[in-house]
């Protein structure tokens, strides 16, 4: 009686704290787009002024300008050119990132895992604000988390009891 009232209780439980938890992801990932989206229009602004300097004095190509970087005597130039290869590198890599997450929810939430580690990932970890978004995809996506552990939980459950009436019966027929 009262294991099977703890069982019902924990399930309903786990049940709750998932639902929560899943509707949490897809807000996750919002705030996760809206920083890749800061840093995306950052790295943008930053190239643009290059990009002015090249259209100015380089017909508009941006090589170019790091080519002239480059070769010049300038040690400053010289580290200059470096600079803009890396704003260029980052604004093409936040591109890219920005063109992956253009795929349906379960695309974004399993690229969002591969990015566990990734600075973006822990700078939005640090700064995420917990907010109770109630639209199709936290519902669908709290419920799949809760079912699915809710579930797990129930077959736990089911094996400890088989493994506990196995294990009654065999003491059962020792006697």
């Amino acid at each position: 009686m009262l294991l099977s009232l703890m069982q019902r209780y924990s399930l309903k439980l786990v049940f709750t704290l998932t639902l929560l938890l899943g509707i949490q992801v897809p807000n996750f990932l919002q705030q996760y787009e809206h920083r890749l989206d800061a840093h995306y229009i950052e790295a943008e602004q930053q190239l643009q002024q290059y990009q002015n300097l090249a259209d100015l004095y380089f017909g508009g190509s941006l090589q170019a300008l790091i080519i002239k970087h480059k070769n010049s005597s300038e040690n400053l130039f010289q580290d200059e050119a470096v600079l803009i290869e890396n704003l260029m590198a980052r604004f093409n890599y936040l591109q890219e990132q920005k063109d992956r997450l253009l795929s349906p929810l379960s695309s974004r939430l399993y690229y969002l895992l591969a990015k566990l580690n990734s600075p973006l990932f822990i700078e939005t970890k640090n700064n995420y604000q917990a907010d109770i978004v109630l639209n199709k995809n936290a519902i669908t996506v709290g419920l799949v988390f809760a079912l699915s552990s809710t579930m797990m939980l129930e077959f736990l459950f089911y094996f400890l009891r088989l493994l506990t009436n196995k294990a009654f019966l065999l003491r059962s027929i020792k006697r």
